[in-house]
């Protein structure tokens, strides 16, 4: 169904990249991999059903721990203070930031966890996006600004 229905919510009217991957073949590229790979995990899942000899109770288990909605709202609230600081202090500061304070507000509190994650999750993150499928992300501005640029030539991106 995923499959299916991504050709009645995408609008096709962007012009054809010629040369390479454009920003357009992103989504589609995303969205065919995320509906096969979870048609390859259903299928798995039902398959050790199967061997198993059981069925499914078709009911998630119960959890553990109480829902914290104070917790959620400032989670919530961290992801928009992320969305405003990305003009100011441009995606790779920003995201490092907020990925490693994420990890820290979700648990894990041991910096030679926390700090790698945070780096390498950016360094990804910007050759994913600015490197291979060249979307122009925000550098910030003013001494931001030219952090990112020097950052950007140092990991080879620009």
């Amino acid at each position: 169904m995923a499959l299916v229905l991504q050709h009645f919510v995408f609008w096709r009217g962007s012009p054809a990249v010629t040369k390479g991957l454009g920003p357009d073949a992103w989504p589609d590229l995303i969205l065919n991999g995320l509906a096969l790979f979870s048609a390859v995990w259903l299928g798995l899942e039902l398959w050790v059903l199967g061997r198993a000899g059981r069925r499914s109770a078709l009911r998630a288990p119960d959890d553990d721990e109480i829902y914290r909605f104070g917790k959620a709202v400032a989670g919530i609230a961290l992801i928009v203070l992320y969305g405003i600081l990305l003009p100011l202090t441009g995606f790779a500061l920003t995201t490092a930031v907020f990925i490693a304070v994420w990890c820290v507000y979700g648990g894990v509190r041991k910096p030679l966890v926390v700090l790698p994650v945070s780096l390498i999750g950016t360094w990804v993150l910007l050759w994913v996006f600015m490197g291979i499928s060249l979307m122009p992300l925000s550098r910030g501005r003013g001494v931001f600004d030219q952090f990112s640029i020097w950052l950007l030539k140092t990991l080879g991106i620009y």
